[in-house]
């Protein structure tokens, strides 16, 4: 993530330094000295924070040197959106007071007010300086580091895996295994490949290792090669394992890959051979031309077995069948736990810690590498309490979790770009077995800032999209539902990769479970807290303080019912300036204090995402929210109007529900006319129409036919006189361009 990071911030300052508004503020004496200094040390940074993330994981020094990075460009990307806001602040101001004369002020002297916040000139030059020191400081501790400058995408995978393993151990696949089987010892076609698919850890290997003792039982073929190949496909060292494995003996005395290739063809031209790649990572088919050239010459056929956690390496290899793990039940999580907690322990040991250990089985969610490393780690536990402690125990504070299970992990993590790395690290925001639509995900994504390298809107959507579906692809989302066109429009997170990312992003994303019905607080004071997400479990109320919230990005609930208290909310909005997305998506709010302020979320000015439900009233001043691009209020049924504020909010993109007056231009309630400026509105709008007949006049100051990025409306008349001719006059007010949609309901 600080990679990503990085990036952004360079790109923002290479944007907003070409800005009128910003020249003017680098007058102040020193500023632009020290935003050029700024730009210097995040550009030195930049060509080294590929190598530290991966030495994160190992060396605790250089995780530590990465959190103070993200730290500072967490801070500098919220000075820019403190600059960014008082300028839309000041143009909108200036919009609306043209026509009246006014001296001309430089911006580095003028004060904004932002909801009680004075921003001046002087307070960003102060706040970059002070950033600036912070950064002078980890610049220096990057070259004590002595970090590589070539960009590093993964660490390398130290083990190798081998054809040899104790069958035994392997539990719950003999049935895929026998279809493996099938399927390799059939005579379709000269090359048949078999591909193994699933997440890290659910034992791809372990089947390929069961295939392979198998099918040398049954003497089914003359060679079997077993190949690791791993995170880098060096195409000599695979020809030269082949082989070794086809019985050639040393082949070091070879130094080219045709010549590797010619002695593989003749090898191979007379004999029924099997050749497994474990662990394929690559998604270049050129990779693959020559040698499956070279195995053609096989006239008895040759079988392969590909075992990969990527969904593009099976169209790549050309897959002729392609099996896809499922996860383990719990019973075999069990079995295989077991197996290794119990080895040397008594029958009445057994039976003390028996239930326990079935409850700690269930947290492996069907991994087979979960229940091996766990049972290995409570073999050297020997009291039910320490047993209990591992049961209570999220897996990111297990001792095992970083070396021996998140580790394999983490080669999927650096084997993504780092816009994407950013965009999954995010995801440890929802909870667990958390359903995660594509198009919220990439709502959030837009919102954070991780589509930025596009500026069209458009474009952004279609590169999240492309982010959702590279993260599905490698496995990293599993339970994937698909339209009618194939493409995945829904997934879940399987809980290991869930707590690995809660695990990479401690302090920075918090999370919290309540399932308490007593009021409670929440304090994030000693975090560093940039994102948090609340999931209610029961009935509750929400937290009645939030503590530390001063910088904190996303807030998002989830879950239960619940009561909404007047301390808590005001005291969160009042604190919470640097919120860009607050999303309450619980089914439901019983109960909301007649004490509570709406006008209050007023003061969040660099909102850019608002879902409330259940709510009575917005408030009066929505047109504070300068920055608001997506308010989503369908679940709001006790709204009567909407204020006319809305009409203010020229970046809004998204608005799923509105209720407008048709009949006159209202001095406080939102009017149809109030569309006029609300040109960015994409998607479909439920509007539901307040009055007795049409305004002409209305229509013609909403130019709605002029939203070219909106695409459908479903309209409801809320009068009990409306009827088709209503609807008519509603036709010919609007002008509809062509392929627009409209559905009326309720006439």
């Amino acid at each position: 993530m600080a990679a990503a990071l990085v990036s952004f911030i360079l790109g923002q300052l290479a944007t907003i330094t070409f800005e009128t508004a910003w020249q003017e503020l680098k007058l102040v004496i020193g500023v632009e000295e020290e935003v050029r200094k700024l730009q210097s040390n995040f550009e030195a940074i930049q060509e080294v924070v590929e190598d530290a993330e991966v030495k994160q994981v190992m060396d605790k020094s250089v995780k530590r040197w990465i959190d103070k990075l993200k730290d500072v460009a967490y801070d500098m990307e919220d000075v820019l959106d403190e600059w960014t806001t008082a300028l839309s602040k000041l143009k909108t101001d200036e919009a609306e007071s043209a026509s009246v004369p006014k001296k001309k002020v430089r911006l580095s002297r003028l004060p904004f007010n932002l909801g009680g916040q004075v921003v001046r000139g002087y307070d960003i030059g102060d706040k970059i300086r002070r950033i600036n020191v912070e950064l002078d400081e980890i610049a220096k501790e990057k070259d004590r580091n002595h970090f590589a400058r070539s960009e590093i995408t993964q660490p390398r995978r130290l083990e190798r895996t081998t054809a040899y393993v104790d069958v035994s151990e392997i539990k719950g696949r003999n049935d895929v295994r026998d279809n493996i089987v099938s399927k390799l010892t059939s005579d379709e076609g000269s090359i048949q490949t078999v591909s193994i698919i699933g997440m890290c850890g659910i034992g791809k290997t372990a089947l390929a290792q069961l295939v392979v003792n198998h099918v040398k039982g049954q003497n089914s073929f003359d060679d079997v090669v077993w190949v690791c190949v791993s995170d880098f496909f060096d195409q000599i060292k695979i020809a030269r394992e082949i082989l070794e494995g086809l019985g050639c003996g040393s082949s070091r005395d070879l130094i080219s890959l045709q010549g590797l290739l010619d002695n593989i063809a003749e090898k191979v031209r007379d004999r029924k051979v099997f050749i497994v790649f474990d662990d394929v990572w690559t998604e270049r088919e050129a990779d693959w031309e020559a040698l499956r050239a070279a195995l053609q010459h096989c006239k008895h056929g040759i079988r392969i077995l590909v075992t990969t956690r990527k969904e593009s390496v099976v169209k790549v290899i050309r897959s002729s069948h392609v099996f896809r793990l499922e996860l383990l039940s719990d019973e075999i999580c069990w079995e295989i736990l077991k197996s290794k907690a119990f080895f040397g322990r008594g029958e009445s040991e057994r039976r003390d810690l028996e239930d326990v250990g079935m409850r700690i089985a269930k947290k492996c969610k069907g991994l087979a590498l979960a229940a091996k490393e766990l049972g290995s780690l409570l073999r050297q536990k020997r009291r039910r309490v320490e047993w209990e402690r591992v049961l209570n125990s999220g897996f990111w504070e297990l001792e095992v979790a970083e070396e021996y299970i998140f580790r394999p992990l983490l080669l999927s993590y650096y084997d993504l770009p780092s816009t994407i790395r950013r965009c999954l690290l995010y995801c440890a925001i929802f909870p667990k077995d958390y359903v995660m639509g594509k198009d919220e995900l990439i709502v959030h994504s837009k919102m954070q800032g991780f589509l930025n390298s596009v500026d069209d809107d458009s474009e952004m959507e279609l590169k999240g999209e492309e982010y959702f579906e590279y993260l599905a692809d490698r496995s990293l989302f599993q339970d994937l539902e698909r339209d009618d066109y194939g493409n995945i429009f829904v997934g879940k997170m399987h809980d290991l990769v869930h707590d690995c990312l809660l695990f990479m992003t401690k302090d920075e994303i918090v999370t919290k479970e309540v399932d308490s019905k007593e009021t409670w607080n929440l304090d994030l004071v000693s975090k560093r807290a940039r994102h948090s997400s609340i999931k209610i479990s029961q009935p509750n109320s929400f937290p009645i303080c939030i503590n530390g919230v001063e910088k904190l990005r996303t807030l998002i609930t989830i879950g239960e019912s619940y009561d909404v208290t007047s301390e808590g909310l005001k005291k969160l909005f009042s604190e919470a300036k640097c919120l860009r997305l607050l999303d309450f998506q619980l089914p439901r709010i019983r109960k909301v204090s007649e004490e509570i302020q709406p006008e209050s979320v007023c003061d969040l000015r660099n909102l850019e995402y608002l879902n409330i439900v259940n709510c009575s009233e917005l408030p009066k001043e929505m047109e504070k929210l300068i920055n608001l691009k997506y308010l989503y209020t369908r679940d709001c049924n006790r709204l009567s109007h909407y204020p006319k504020g809305i009409g203010r909010l020229t970046s809004l993109q998204r608005l799923d529900r509105i209720i407008a007056r048709v009949d006159c231009n209202h001095s406080k309630d939102f009017s149809v006319g109030d569309f006029q400026n609300l040109d960015l509105l994409r998607g479909d709008l439920w509007l539901e129409l307040e009055g007795n007949w049409i305004n002409i006049e209305e229509f013609e100051r909403a130019k709605l036919h002029k939203k070219i990025h909106l695409m459908e409306l479903r309209v409801v008349f809320r009068s009990n006189n409306a009827g088709h001719e209503m609807k008519d006059n509603f036709i010919k007010a609007l002008n509809p361009r062509p392929n627009f949609h409209i559905h009326f309901f309720g006439i």
